[in-house]
């Protein structure tokens, strides 16, 4: 079995059907396309299945894969190995009704794959052998009401029977026989009646009462007669009816109680399969003119194939196979171009986009700004695109650029904010001052920074606007200027720029954004804290406090956002969605670990219905107060343009409108479907000292572990099996024993622990999310039971008493003194003995057994003992989390023993980068450090951050694998904190966690704080 990783997030969506009203797509389905790139062994896909634990498994001309969303397990024929796959190319699957037992029809006979054990049981054609399978080439399995199994090849039909098999040949002269020996499909339906598909002798009923068939065909036999009789699939849908697959032809529904046949044939008749899982579908593959679509409530027929001109398209235009999944999700395999995930996007959404051909579409570049005005008039700004705007009457954008020497151009094609005031009038901010559009002449008037005047702007670059209630005039927010008041009637500019370091004043000259509260204070969001306006040109700062969780999560302000219900919002850079508690006059924030798809958080909007709505750079979600969690809206499978950018409006009908390089979003909050779908939690691998734990046992059904007392390390690989966006599916992991709360992993799917106490007993959790941020909280549990240390064990123990007994027995009887001082220095010695093993047990306990650095039990200890010293002494405490950047790539490019020798090797270089015997490292899990330094405040322990990283590069240790550089490196996450009554140690590590989160999100090979 060999595994394959790949990264989800890079596929590519496919746009087929274009709806254009207003310059907008409305997208119907999409294709997402895995191939040899992405892990497959080969693009031939002839089979797909599901099993009960929720694993895809995907039937190829190159063997069997299981998939299980991030990476592939890949099952191949091994020469002279009875227990392999007896032949790769595999033309059919059939999962038993066990859910695990899975049938694989292939080149080289029929054969049983336990998906549980992973073993193969194969049954082949033996000439000698009158009772065993009658062709190799199997093309078709099913098993009939009876429970027998059927197997149909290319010389006829098979059924096993007590270790062989009974034949059913062709005689296309008898009308109870089979008409063809080509058996080309075997369903059971509803009404448990067994139907078999032939290539050219048309579709047979099995009768077990004769043993015998009934032969449908085109030409003879009973009503209904056949449009072809090349029966290549058989289907039956929900409400009962059967359809049919017809070479020839193309798709059928077949009653044979009415004698009754519907046709549609195809534009390209040659069908291979046929899907009526899906309500209200049938779907056709054909061998070379790609997938058929019925709707059958109108009788409409659509095509999706390959197209050249298009970068997102079907893969390929022959057909194999096709598997509805469990949540809903349509899978296409074709003959070379893989598999392909079938997405039908809901009716929620439209989109507007640039189009290079088009010059009515939108502007391009990243949408920086977006507004529905009064009229109903949609307004874009962009980035070096200008401005756009969309009349309700029309179909197309009209554009505003800079013309030079125009002066009633739009200043710039820089537009960083359109706004509408109380008026109706129009403004653009642009990076070359401001306008209003005059609606008579279509033009603007300027505005703009006059060098000699001090009563003009200050700044030429301005970002946010806002209009002061009753009065007319403006608040306006600058690049390098801080903000500005617009006294209109006196026809002069106020400025408040920043004055760092005074009380009352701005702290940072970039505003980003304006709002007015429930309670008509001003607030002004910058690059350097948020600030509310208490009158008098004096403000009130809020920054982020690392001691105080109470504060700002981050002091780059990107969005404000007042609410109706009076609550005010804002987006950070980094530090996710934070919102004011007035009560309080503090915040509460949320992050990844909450369902946003970001901390890059660029913008907030509030739907008509109160939905709150955050923009982010990867991604848009909703908040849900009754989980008070986010859930994701799309992502990189539904979503083409998936950066977002600060633009968003909210039009009058209550649609949305997000803003994206080089496109706008428009969204019916109302029409939101929820995908509920709790997806199965599964361990995909278990090692054990760098050895896979329980061989001959899928890593999913293994329930309790038993370790031995010397294990070093345990580590875990884990799947959600919701396939819709496997990238955006989350994680949480904890094993109960050590750790004291959840680790949120985001998509990190594996976790790793080393030198466990012998004699205890642990539970390891995982839960995880759907990509939309459903969590399955009762996930999986695995019990891991760590044996006694031999010399702790009961046994050991009973030795040692009888010893000392016999000793302290001699000791009594023995009367001679010399004697009795032998005795007494035997006692010593075996004291000394003991008090050895001692040590040695407690070292073992301590220590990682790889690194020779403290484990993790003991830097909990010494991590608590620090923080007493310094809350008694009352000074400052820092800790550094180190992580070896791309160490599971460097683990399957080098393997686990040099994996092991790198380990060794940062560890070294850690130690040596500390210069203090007080300081103290110890390995946090996998390969993760962390250090702890006493005394030391946030610079110094930057320094040392530095001395690691710099050191660890140093070492030159080549890493091919790597994303960064190709050598080893490290990142680092320093936080400082002075202890207080009522702060737990742990917060201080998860600062440091936090800070190496941000350290490896801003590309690695480098320290954050």
């Amino acid at each position: 079995m060999k595994l394959f990783g790949r990264s989800f997030a890079l596929f590519a969506a496919v746009l087929l059907h274009v709806s254009i009203g207003l310059g907008a797509e409305e997208l119907t389905v999409r294709f997402v396309n895995l191939g040899v790139r992405e892990g497959l062994a080969n693009a031939s896909v002839s089979s797909l299945a599901q099993d009960a634990a929720g694993f895809i498994w995907i039937g190829t001309q190159g063997g069997l894969h299981r998939w299980d969303g991030n990476s592939f397990a890949i099952y191949e024929n091994e020469p002279f190995d009875d227990q392999s796959l007896p032949h790769n190319l595999i033309q059919t699957m059939y999962m038993d009704e066990d859910g695990y037992t899975l049938w694989l029809g292939t080149y080289g006979g029929l054969t049983r794959f336990d998906t549980r054990s992973e073993r193969f049981e194969t049954w082949a054609h033996d000439p000698a052998d009158p009772r065993s399978l009658v062709n190799d080439v199997v093309v078709a399995i099913a098993r009939d009401a009876a429970g027998a199994l059927w197997v149909g090849t290319l010389e006829g039909l098979d059924r096993m029977e007590d270790g062989g098999f009974a034949h059913y040949r062709a005689d296309p002269d008898k009308p109870d026989a089979l008409g063809a020996p080509v058996i080309r499909s075997l369903f059971r339906d509803s009404k448990g009646r067994l139907w078999i598909g032939s290539s050219g002798g048309g579709l047979h009923l099995y009768q077990p009462e004769s043993d015998s068939f009934l032969r449908y065909a085109k030409d003879s036999g009973p009503q209904p007669r056949l449009p072809s009789d090349y029966v290549f699939d058989i289907r039956e849908d929900a409400s009962g009816s059967l359809w049919l697959g017809l070479w020839y032809y193309g798709i059928a529904r077949f009653d044979p109680d009415a004698g009754s046949i519907e046709g549609y044939p195809l534009a390209d008749n040659r069908v291979y399969f046929i899907n009526a899982a899906e309500e209200g579908y049938v779907r056709a593959g054909t061998w070379g003119g790609g997938l058929f679509e019925l709707i059958k409530s109108s009788g409409v027929v659509r095509r999706f194939g390959k197209s050249d001109d298009k970068a997102w398209s079907l893969a390929h235009d022959t057909m194999y196979s096709m598997l509805v999944d469990k949540s809903g999700e349509l899978w296409v395999g074709s003959n070379g171009g893989g598999l392909s995930h079938m997405i039908r996007d809901p009716a929620s959404f439209s989109i507007f986009e640039h189009q290079e051909a088009d010059p009515a579409s939108t502007g391009p570049g990243k949408v920086t700004s977006v507004l529905e005005d009064s009229k109903g008039r949609l307004w874009v700004g962009s980035y070096n695109g200008g401005l756009a705007r969309l009349d309700p009457s029309t179909k197309g954008f009209v554009h505003y650029r800079y013309v030079k020497g125009d002066g009633r151009s739009l200043p710039n094609d820089i537009v960083t904010r359109v706004y509408e005031d109380s008026k109706g009038v129009i403004w653009v901010l642009t990076n070359a001052g401001m306008a209003s559009y005059d609606e008579r002449r279509g033009d603007f008037d300027r505005y703009a920074r006059i060098a000699d005047d001090p009563d003009s702007l200050a700044d030429d670059v301005l970002y946010a606007i806002m209009e002061e209630p009753g009065s007319g005039n403006f608040w306006i927010g600058s690049y390098t200027h801080g903000l500005e008041y617009w006294d209109r009637a006196a026809k002069r500019f106020i400025h408040f720029p920043a004055r760092k370091g005074e009380d009352g004043a701005l702290g940072d000259n970039l505003v980003y954004d304006l709002a007015y509260d429930s309670q008509g204070r001003l607030w002004v969001g910058t690059n350097g804290g948020l600030y509310r306006h208490e009158g008098g040109g004096r403000f009130k700062a809020y920054l982020p406090n690392k001691n105080d969780r109470g504060s700002l999560p981050s002091r780059i302000i990107r969005g404000l956002r007042s609410a109706s219900d009076g609550s005010l919002w804002i987006a950070t850079n980094g530090g996710g969605v934070a919102k004011y508690l007035p009560d309080t006059d503090s915040f509460s924030y949320w992050t990844k670990r909450d369902g946003l798809p970001s901390n890059v958080v660029l913008a907030i909007q509030e739907g008509s219905d109160g939905q709150i709505w955050a923009s982010t750079a990867t991604g848009l979600s909703f908040f849900e107060p009754a989980s008070s969690r986010w859930r994701p809206f799309g992502g990189p499978s539904d979503l083409r343009y998936n950066e977002f950018t600060v633009g968003n409006a909210v039009g009058k009908d209550g649609r949305l409108y997000f803003g994206a390089v080089n496109a706008v979003y428009r969204i019916d909050s109302r029409l939101v479907l929820r995908r509920d779908f709790l997806p199965p939690v599964r361990l995909t691998s278990i090692m054990v000292d760098n050895q896979k734990a329980s061989p001959g046992t899928s890593p999913w059904i293994v329930e309790e572990l038993r370790l031995p007392w010397n294990t070093g390390s345990v580590a875990f690989t884990f799947a959600a099996l919701d396939y819709r966006d496997p990238s955006r599916n989350q994680f949480a992991y904890k094993l109960e024993g050590l750790d004291e709360d959840w680790t949120f992993s985001g998509s990190r799917d594996y976790a790793g622990y080393t030198n466990l106490t012998p004699g205890r007993s642990y539970v390891f959790r995982v839960k995880a999310s759907n990509n939309e941020g459903v969590w399955n909280e009762e996930g999986l549990a695995l019990r891991l039971r760590v044996e006694m240390s031999p010399w702790l064990s009961w046994w050991a123990i009973v030795l040692y008493a009888l010893v000392l007994g016999s000793f302290v027995w001699l000791l009594v009887t023995l009367r001679s003194k010399a004697r009795l001082r032998g005795e007494v220095h035997e006692l010593s010695r075996l004291k000394s003995e003991l008090e050895e093993a001692n040590v040695r047990l407690e070292e073992l306990a301590s220590h990682d057994g790889l690194t020779g650095l403290l484990n993790r039990r003991s830097l909990n200890i010494e991590l608590e003992r620090r923080f007493k010293a310094a809350l008694a002494l009352g000074e400052p405490l820092s800790v550094l989390m180190v992580d070896i950047d791309c160490f599971k790539p460097y683990n399957d490019h080098y393997g686990h023993q040099l994996g092991d020798e790198a380990l060794m090797a940062v560890a070294q270089g850690i130690k040596t980068a500390l210069e203090r015997p007080q300081d103290s490292v110890a390995r946090y899990g996998g390969e993760e450090f962390a250090v702890i330094l006493p005394g030391t405040e946030l610079p110094g322990a930057l320094k040392v951050a530095e001395r690691i990283r710099a050191g660890i590069a140093d070492l030159k240790l080549p890493h091919e694998s790597s994303t960064v550089v190709p050598v080893v490196t490290v990142s680092v996450g320093a936080a400082e904190l002075k202890p207080k009554p009522g702060i737990k140690p742990v917060e201080l590590l998860t600062m440091a966690d936090s800070a190496l989160y941000r350290a490896k999100e801003a590309g690695r090979n480098r320290i954050a704080s």
